[in-house]
C-alpha cells in the first residue's frame, strides 16, 4: 500500500474528519507536512494531540475546516453565496500555512467587494479606515410636524437630530464632512469608540444610503413605542378644578406642542461591515477567480 494513502483520521475542534495522507500533503511547506514529522507533537504542543485510537486532535475551528478539506482534495475554493466568514476562515488559512488557499480567499473577497462597489484606489483592496469592519449605530428621536393648534391635515416626520455611535475613526470615514463632533471633547485615540457624535443634517434616507454605499448591512434595530393617545400625567380632571384650568389644559391638548410631544419616539439602527484583510491586493487581469493545482 503507498504510505501516502494511508487514512488518517482528524477531531478539529470536535469535527471529526477523515482523509488520505496524500490529500493533506497536496501542498508543500505547510501545517500537514510538519504534522506527520517526529517533532511533531511536541512543536504543536498546544494545539495538537494524538489521541489514542490514532486519531489527531486539532484544536481549531471545526465547523470552517469543511472548507480547508475541500480545497486540499480539489484544489478550489466553494463557498456558498452568503457565506459570511471569510475573514475567519483566512485565519484557518493562515494556521494551516495555505497560501494558495490565502491568495484564492484575497480574490474571492475582492471580487465579492467589487459588487458591493466599496473597492477604491484605482483597483487596489487596501486595509486602512476606508474599508475596515465595525459596527455603527444610527439613532433619533422622532415625532410627527403638527400645524398651528394641530390641525394640518399633513403631519410631517419631525427628526430632532441623528445620533452617530462607534469607533470614531470609522464614523468619520463613513460620514466625513457630515459628521458634527462639537460635542464630543475628546478627541484622541486612533481606536476610541463614542456616543456623542451627531450629522449636520437630518435626513434619515441619506444616512441609511452613505451607509450602504461603505458597505454596512442592517443587522438590528430597536424603538420605543409612541406615547400615542397617553395623556399627562395630570390629565385626569378632577371634580374640583376650575373651570379656567380645564380650559388650559383643552387648550394645552390642542396644541402642536402637546400632539408632537405624544407621538415622540426613539429608534435606534444598528449597521455592521465585515472587516477587510490586511494585505494589499491587485486586481486580476482575468476573470478567473479560482485555479486547480497543477
Amino acid at each position: 500500500m503507498d504510505h501516502d494513502a494511508e487514512i488518517v483520521r482528524l477531531n478539529v475542534g470536535g469535527s471529526l474528519y477523515s482523509t488520505t495522507k496524500q490529500t493533506l500533503l497536496r501542498e508543500e511547506d505547510t501545517f500537514f507536512n510538519q504534522l506527520f514529522e517526529a517533532d511533531a507533537l511536541e512543536k504543536y504542543s498546544q494545539v495538537v494531540l494524538l489521541l489514542s485510537d490514532g486519531t489527531y486532535f486539532i484544536d481549531r475551528d471545526g465547523e470552517l475546516f469543511v472548507y480547508v478539506l475541500d480545497y486540499l482534495r480539489s484544489g478550489k475554493l466553494i463557498l456558498a453565496e452568503n457565506f459570511q466568514k471569510v475573514a475567519m476562515l483566512r485565519e484557518e488559512a493562515i494556521f494551516y500555512q495555505l497560501d494558495r488557499l490565502q491568495q484564492q480567499l484575497a480574490t474571492y473577497y475582492t471580487a465579492r467587494n467589487i459588487a458591493k462597489g466599496v473597492i477604491t484606489n484605482g483597483g487596489l483592496l487596501t486595509n486602512n479606515a476606508e474599508i475596515a469592519g465595525g459596527h455603527i449605530t444610527l439613532g433619533y428621536r422622532g415625532t410627527f410636524a403638527f400645524g398651528r393648534d394641530g390641525q394640518a391635515d399633513v403631519k410631517f416626520r419631525k427628526l430632532h437630530r441623528i445620533l452617530v455611535c462607534g469607533k470614531v475613526s470609522l464614523c468619520r470615514e463613513v460620514f466625513g464632512e457630515t459628521l458634527n463632533e462639537s460635542r464630543d471633547p475628546d478627541r484622541e485615540g486612533h481606536e476610541r469608540y463614542t456616543s456623542r457624535l451627531y450629522l449636520k443634517h437630518q435626513c434619515l434616507e441619506k444616512a441609511c444610503d452613505t451607509m450602504a454605499e461603505k458597505g454596512f448591512k442592517l443587522i438590528a434595530t430597536c424603538c420605543s413605542g409612541a406615547n400615542g393617545l397617553a395623556t399627562p400625567a395630570h390629565s385626569m380632571i378632577s371634580s374640583q378644578t376650575s373651570a379656567t384650568s380645564q380650559q388650559e389644559l383643552m387648550n394645552q391638548r390642542n396644541s402642536a406642542d402637546y400632539e408632537e410631544q405624544r407621538w415622540a419616539h426613539y429608534t435606534e439602527y444598528v449597521f455592521y461591515r465585515e472587516p477587510s484583510f490586511p494585505a494589499m491586493i491587485t486586481l486580476p487581469a482575468t476573470s478567473t477567480y479560482f485555479t486547480n493545482f497543477p
